[in-house]
């Protein structure tokens, strides 16, 4: 599915990180138009760790990079179904909790031991509560902000540092993590500066005050009210949301962080995706699973800092 070559037509004004070991120069700019695709034989062999791949998007990305030639490293909070599906798909399985300090350190212990390195890392677990959830809002919001927040960015602090140039970190996010979504033109440019000069240290500051402010409505309501305290300071309604607004917003700030080794950050939706968390969505795993695969298949130097929807940049 990844056969051809691939263009990147860009528009405006950019900038030109160092060089990555392919040659290629590293573009920071907003591309407009991705016209074909790239060839997957220069993949062969490389290592990609997928996290959440037990079952639904991030089963259908392992095994798309599978296809594509990539040694795939499965990895799932469970061993029992982790190891399953890593030997449906004939990979290999690391065993992976992304909201455990010490999974994940002995993951990339595990990781470092057995392959010395990493080419690729996707980053795909995530969770997501129901509005109609019995459970109190206040702990929806801790849990995934927790989860699809601070694990990610617990990831990829410690697998990155495994990546040698031409590396690339591909986030599966949403589209219900844009900007808008922040009721406040000052909360936006907060969040707007992961472009430019906001740090890790920042962002995750931000995101604990989300929650915090969160907790101040010292409620145990499962949905919030408008007249709740985060709010009136700028914040939205959606957890979720503001979970993978983070993850964009992290994305942005790697893509610059990362651009003098030569190693890319991109992020993308997968649409709505008929799996275990969204049971009513309009798409198959595998067609959820064929943006992230794809980016996972393109050269660094082909984009970084971007967010991408159907393989087509997309506006944060």
């Amino acid at each position: 599915p990844f056969q051809g070559s691939s263009t990147l037509v860009a528009g405006g004004p950019s900038t030109t990180s160092q060089s990555c070991a392919s040659g290629a120069a590293m573009q920071r700019v907003s591309p407009i138009v991705v016209m074909k695709q790239t060839p997957a034989t220069w993949v062969q062999g490389q290592v990609v760790v997928v996290t959440g791949a037990s079952r639904g998007i991030g089963f259908a990305i392992a095994r798309a990079c599978v296809l594509a030639g990539f040694r795939v490293v499965l990895t799932a909070r469970s061993a029992v179904s982790g190891s399953a599906a890593a030997a449906a798909l004939g990979c290999d399985f690391a065993q992976l909790d992304i909201t455990s300090a010490t999974s994940v350190a002995a993951c990339a212990s595990e990781i470092r031991r057995r392959y010395g390195r990493i080419d690729v890392l996707v980053n795909n677990a995530s969770i997501k509560t129901k509005h109609y959830d019995p459970t109190p809002f206040v702990e929806k919001a801790r849990a995934e902000v927790a989860t699809n927040f601070f694990g990610t960015l617990a990831v990829c602090e410690a697998l990155v540092p495994l990546m040698r140039a031409g590396g690339r970190v591909v986030t599966v996010t949403s589209s219900g993590g844009h900007l808008g979504l922040l009721h406040t033109e000052a909360r936006r440019q907060q969040f707007a500066a992961a472009e430019t000069t906001m740090t890790v240290a920042e962002l995750a500051g931000l995101m604990r005050t989300f929650v915090a402010d969160v907790e101040a409505s010292r409620s145990s309501a499962h949905a919030p009210a408008l007249d709740w305290p985060h709010v009136a300071r700028g914040w939205p309604n959606s957890a979720y949301g503001m979970s993978k607004l983070g993850q964009i917003a992290l994305t942005k700030i790697l893509a610059r962080d990362l651009a003098p080794r030569g190693i890319s950050a991109n992020c993308c939706c997968p649409g709505s995706v008929s799996t275990a968390l969204n049971p009513g969505g309009g798409r198959t795993p595998a067609q959820g699973a064929d943006t992230p695969a794809w980016l996972a298949c393109q050269p660094a130097g082909f984009a970084t800092g971007q967010f991408f929807k159907d393989r087509q940049p997309a506006v944060w």
